[in-house]
């Protein structure tokens, strides 16, 4: 029988439920309502963009200001001044949207977001002329004036408050929106290398958010334990757990490099790492592409130091749909925090909210680059694969993949291994055939486990997919002491694949095998492939 405390405590709950709830609901439906997006009215790419984002997400035109900024994405104090800060606050002020006191402090704030496009600077350069004498008490790395637009405009509201230093910022950590403080707003902007990219991630934005973002997760620690940087890889492992939790398929590496190019890295819905100043390993190949409205992060001190080059413009370039960088050296303990990040993208927040919840500084160096109203994560794994079922959506077997690794999580594999099973009868999916073969060999199911990844190797296009199956299965095969059957699975990838930037690595375990199994003629073929020792090793050996 439930205690009197009991009640009291449940009786609470409801009221709780009758208070947040539906204001959770009416703050998802106000955000087009309580916005205001900025183009660069020199700029007739700027401008149609403006008018293509309020026409895709219902917003109404008197929601558009056109500034008359320079048409670069590095500008001067004065220039961001005259030609932004200045411009915005007298629309905020002139349309009743920010009201001040006597004494200037901010009243009232019914703007929560500013949407900057394609065409409006990105950055403020450095004024050493600008000399703030509170400033003095500052830390000296902190003792700067250099700022990302967005981070400075973020700031807006509280009127005109010390250049130098970053400003703690009043949304991190907070759980629930829309904004609680009046004295900053969140600043998110459509952009990339070009304005085709950056159109491009309202259309993604969009497309995700019909079905909910399906593919792989991958998030690349360091394996650092110097105190002063081990929090970075702390919030990745996090956020990894956090992106188990949700379903999906999450890999965490812990090693110093970076992924290596060879790395057989496919299907990138979600992706956080550090630390390299541009694409590299898996990124750089030519083919590479993230899976439409991907989210991504890396942190890098110039990760968005340009559209153009470093990590965030190219990452959008190949499909990604959202990105936060740094424009200017922000120091580890003021970036993105991934933990937040990724924990709030995954339970349902959008973009926007997800990025400032996660940045511990204003008035700094953060760019939060995307569709501020972009939520990839809508549904739950049920939902998910629910509504794809319903359609048949080509991506099906993604959204009952997702909802088995709840299964495992929960610590149901043979229910997991079963469910796909079943799904798969009518698909055929190499998605699902491959997850099956894990389960299996997990469950030491070793046949059905072969099975398994035969056909998912037969059922895959993809080179880094058959790469990353047939390495399993070779796994498998040595576990179940069937060396010759290993061997004939590397040998088909070597002869199938010779460009594949992992082919060395193959043949050399391809080499030991067949030393093993004493296959002089494999063992022939394989050295020929090898390229003989270097002058300075063979010199080493002498």
């Amino acid at each position: 029988m439930p205690s009197s405390a009991t009640h009291r405590s449940w009786r609470l709950l409801v009221v709780l439920s009758l208070i947040f709830l539906p204001w959770a609901a009416r703050a998802a439906e106000d955000w087009t309502e309580r916005l205001l997006i900025v183009a660069n009215k020199t700029l007739p790419d700027s401008v149609a963009l403006a008018r293509y984002y309020a026409e895709r997400r219902s917003v109404a035109t008197n929601r558009i200001l056109l500034v008359n900024c320079p048409q670069t994405m590095e500008i001067s104090r004065l220039q961001f001044n005259e030609t932004l800060r200045d411009p915005i606050e007298h629309c905020l002020e002139e349309r009743g949207w920010l009201a001040r006191d006597e004494k200037g402090a901010v009243k009232r704030n019914d703007c929560w977001l500013l949407v900057l496009c394609w065409g409006v600077p990105l950055k403020i350069a450095s004024d050493p002329t600008l000399q703030e004498k509170a400033a003095d008490s500052m830390r000296s790395v902190f003792r700067r004036n250099e700022a990302a637009v967005d981070s400075e405009l973020a700031v807006l509201p509280s009127g005109h408050i010390m250049l130098a230093g970053p400003r703690g910022n009043p949304f991190y950590k907070m759980e629930f929106f829309p904004p609680a403080s009046r004295h900053m707003m969140m600043v998110a902007r459509l952009d990339g290398p070009s304005v085709t990219v950056a159109r491009a991630l309202v259309d993604r934005a969009l497309a995700v958010e019909t079905t909910g973002l399906l593919g792989r997760v991958y998030f690349d620690a360091r394996g650092i334990q110097d105190p002063g940087h081990k929090a970075a890889d702390d919030y990745l492992r996090a956020a990894h757990q956090a992106a188990r939790r949700a379903g999906f398929e999450s890999v965490l590496d812990e090693k110093e490099e970076v992924f290596p190019a060879d790395y057989p890295m496919t299907d990138v819905a979600l992706y956080a790492g550090w630390y390299a100043g541009g694409l590299e390993g898996p990124f750089r190949r030519p083919d590479f592409r993230f899976r439409p409205g991907a989210v991504v992060h890396h942190i890098h001190s110039f990760s968005a130091a340009t559209m153009n080059s470093g990590w965030v413009g190219p990452s959008l370039a190949r499909g990604a749909g959202a990105s936060v960088g740094n424009v200017y050296e922000p120091y580890l303990q003021l970036v993105l925090n991934s933990q937040i990040f990724f924990e709030r993208l995954l339970s349902g927040h959008n973009f926007a909210e997800s990025a400032y919840a996660a940045t511990p500084a204003l008035s700094w160096q953060q760019t939060v680059v995307g569709d501020p109203l972009y939520r990839p994560c809508p549904f739950t794994a049920n939902e998910q694969a629910d509504r794809l079922e319903a359609t048949r959506h080509p991506d099906l077997p993604w959204a009952y993949l997702r909802k088995a690794n709840t299964f495992i999580v929960a610590g149901k594999e043979s229910e997991a291994a079963s469910y796909l099973a079943e799904k798969n009868v009518a698909l055929r999916s190499p998605v699902l055939d491959e997850k099956i073969g894990d389960l299996c060999a997990q469950l030491h199911s070793s046949q059905e486990a072969v099975a398994a990844y035969g056909r998912a190797r037969s059922g895959y296009r993809n080179t880094y997919d058959i790469v990353r199956v047939s390495n399993s299965l070779a796994d498998l095969l040595l576990t179940l002491n069937k060396p010759a059957d290993a061997l004939a699975v590397l040998d088909g990838l070597i002869r199938k694949y010779p460009s594949y930037e992992g082919c060395r690595s193959l043949v050399k375990n391809a080499a030991t095998l067949a030393v093993s199994l004493g296959d002089k003629a494999k063992l022939d073929s394989y050295t020929k492939l090898l390229p003989p020792p270097s002058d300075v090793n063979r010199a080493g050996k002498k």
